[in-house]
């Protein structure tokens, strides 16, 4: 029954969100946890009469981590690809290399049978698009940017002269790819430019729902130092054991999608309208010119957002001027 209800998100996936045409090659990228999604994708570009060729690849280590070579060569031939991975390798030189030959992107990291059919996937993806572009606009246009909330974040930074996106869930030929479930617009801090704290307290890439708050100190762009519990003695060793850009800040966030819930799965947390994540890491697919092997997400559940003074989210909330 869940592969029939499943073939209605995949159906609007493909036709919808890539546009998936006649005799185009439409790669599917699966590991062994998501082969089910990566098998409803593959029926619904079967369907619109696109050359389905589907890869099982072995499971990455972390996010941000680049896929076998075999796979990163097929994903540079393809028309389209899918990729329905358990780590996402969105932010990998791979995935870049294949976007600037002209191969679109569908990622569907993390996403399970479960979230194919509610939540998230649930919303009404033309007024999502209008919600996340006009968050876009106001943070494309911002200079300096002032995060706090509750939990103790306290960080400052500048996006001056750095690109925001609209992750409405359509594909976007200006960065290359679509994410599933939709709703969140990224950018990147100007490296070197964060200070202070961030608090991450629903989940965090790599870790999952967090037992309890993990605090990044930030200096000049890059973590210096994780307090918290075990979850943040295990961030603490992976950005000591990755290479010299694993602890900068790469990105900053705005969830736009109000049909999101918190489960503890980045995909969809990071996306609920109101919520912010940060990532550490690689910065190069946002615009950045910092290369890392990872790419790790960590939301925040009621964050306060300034951007050069205005606020546009209070304590969790999207203003809803951004709208009218």
């Amino acid at each position: 029954m869940l592969d029939v209800e499943m073939a209605e998100a995949a159906s609007g996936i493909v036709e919808e969100c890539l546009d998936v045409q006649p005799g185009e090659e439409v790669l599917i990228i699966a590991d062994a946890r998501k082969e089910r999604v990566g098998r409803a994708i593959a029926r619904a570009a079967a369907a619109v009469g696109g050359e389905s060729i589907t890869m099982t690849m072995p499971l990455l280590d972390s996010h941000g981590n680049e896929p076998p070579e075999a796979v990163a060569a097929a994903m540079k031939s393809a028309d389209v690809a899918f990729t329905c991975t358990s780590h996402a390798i969105t932010h990998t030189r791979s995935r870049l290399a294949a976007a600037e030959a002209g191969t679109r992107f569908g990622i569907l990291r993390s996403v399970t049978e479960d979230m194919m059919v509610e939540g998230a996937m649930s919303v009404d993806f033309e007024e999502l698009r209008r919600r996340t572009e006009a968050v876009r606009d106001v943070l494309d246009a911002a200079s300096d940017v002032h995060v706090t909330s509750e939990e103790g974040t306290d960080v400052t930074f500048s996006v001056e002269g750095c690109s925001a996106f609209s992750l409405d869930g359509y594909f976007h030929e200006n960065y290359g790819f679509a994410t599933l479930p939709p709703g969140e617009s990224p950018t990147h801090p100007a490296e070197g430019t964060a200070n202070g704290t961030i608090v991450v307290d629903v989940s965090m890439d790599n870790l999952g729902q967090l037992d309890e708050p993990i605090s990044l100190e930030i200096e000049d762009g890059f973590v210096t130092s994780v307090d918290g519990g075990e979850q943040a003695d295990d961030l603490r060793r992976i950005i000591e054991e990755n290479d010299e850009n694993a602890g900068n800040l790469a990105e900053f966030a705005i969830g736009t999608n109000p049909k999101a819930k918190l489960i503890g799965n980045l995909a969809e947390d990071k996306k609920l309208a109101g919520t912010v994540h940060f990532a550490i890491g690689d910065n190069e697919s946002l615009g950045g010119t910092l290369k890392s092997d990872i790419h790790l997400d960590g939301v925040l559940r009621r964050p306060t957002v300034d951007l050069d003074g205005r606020t546009v989210v209070e304590n969790g909330e999207l203003a809803t001027d951004l709208f009218e």
